[in-house]
């Protein structure tokens, strides 16, 4: 079964079965958990709901100090700070598609059924920049997280990993995902810096967590797949890369690795 399958059949509505759905959905959904258990044991539960969850999904990420191999040569996707909105005239001038009409939906609705229509389109997409082009306005989407503060911090953060400052960028997210837990960009973004920064437990926690607000988060996939990667894990990466490989074909990072370690895996098979 698929990591996104996998995720998704643990939401709360299938989870009643699991030991912990009832921390998990106070954690996760029940917003004035936060306030009586104060946001730092808050988000302190909501972790280890998260992990008992990562474990439970069949991924064992223990002994990370044995198991890591020498640092790979993986390459990177470009995160964007913000996405400009095009110039109304610019849009006129482009080849004009027939564009569903959301106008009836309330926002949340609107912004899934939006994500919906986006999502089957970039599958469709062969070349890189047709790709990019709609992953840009997926990007849009997941970068408005309705709020201004969070927006701002999620930026700082994004603007100071570019920078190198780590320290900084961790500041920053860790204030990203207090303030709105429920923001799965937060999470991805979140994940990456630990994974940059070798806390593979942290990484793959919050990775989980993004891929459990949005399955089809691409970019939690790739840094999933790096993870593996890293831990010498290549059987368990390609499969993530795979789903990956089937949101987003075009991608010239995905597709790379993917092709790398099926030559390889192949080749050790013959």
């Amino acid at each position: 079964m698929s990591l996104i399958r996998r995720i998704r059949d643990l939401r709360p509505a299938k989870a009643k079965s699991l030991s912990i759905h009832a921390v998990f959905t106070a954690s996760l959904y029940d917003a004035p958990c936060q306030t009586r258990l104060g946001a730092s044991v808050y988000l302190e539960v909501m972790k280890k709901a998260i992990l008992a969850i990562t474990l439970l999904l069949g991924v064992s990420f223990t002994g990370f100090a044995q198991e890591t191999q020498e640092p790979l040569e993986i390459p990177e996707i470009e995160l964007p700070e913000f996405i400009e909105e095009k110039d109304p005239l610019e849009e006129e001038a482009e080849v004009k598609e027939e564009r569903p009409d959301y106008s009836h939906l309330p926002p949340k609705a609107e912004k899934r059924a939006r994500l919906d229509d986006l999502f089957e389109k970039l599958k469709t997409k062969e070349e890189a920049e047709d790709g990019n082009l709609i992953a840009e306005e997926i990007w849009a989407i997941w970068l408005d997280s309705g709020s201004a503060s969070v927006d701002v911090l999620l930026r700082r953060g994004t603007a100071a990993g570019k920078q190198g400052d780590r320290k900084l960028a961790r500041r920053m997210y860790d204030h990203v995902t207090t303030i709105m837990p429920d923001y799965a960009e937060g999470w991805a973004r979140s994940g990456r810096l630990a994974y940059e920064q070798q806390d593979y437990n942290r990484a793959v926690v919050e990775l989980t967590q993004a891929l459990i607000l949005e399955p089809r988060h691409f970019y939690a996939l790739w840094s999933m797949g790096n993870i593996l990667e890293s831990l010498g894990r290549q059987d368990e990466a390609l499969k993530v890369y795979r789903e990956a490989f089937e949101l987003y074909p075009s991608m010239p990072q995905i597709k790379q690795r993917k092709e790398a370690l099926e030559a390889t895996l192949e080749g050790a098979i013959l």
